[in-house]
């Protein structure tokens, strides 16, 4: 009993260790969304904002409100690319390590 308990920690380790090294991967991947050539947003696979650029062509008040529903459009894009590389190392991870798949576990 206690040598599959053992084996048990051991495997969580094994797991933990895994998925900081993938958490630290995401956190160097670079995602880069633009909408044309008037805003481009970068975020990395942990969904942190790394930067915006606006073309300052762009820049009046005339077109305020297009460039705040383009900068909502073009981060949101950004994060759901961000998210999707991020459950694709999950999934990776777990299939590697032969885990059945827990929902909201990774």
């Amino acid at each position: 009993m206690f040598e599959n308990l053992g084996n048990m920690m051991e495997m969580v380790k094994k797991v933990q260790q895994n998925v900081q090294t993938i958490q630290e991967q995401l956190k160097n991947e670079r995602i880069d969304v633009s909408s044309g050539d008037v805003i481009k947003v970068s975020v990395n696979g942990q969904q942190d904002i790394m930067s915006i650029e606006l073309n300052s062509k762009y820049l009046s008040p005339d077109n305020s409100a297009l460039l705040q529903d383009l900068l909502v459009a073009t981060i949101n894009n950004a994060m759901a690319k961000s998210r999707e590389l991020n459950q694709t190392a999950m999934n990776k991870l777990t299939s590697d390590l032969n885990i059945p798949k827990i929902p909201g576990l990774f």
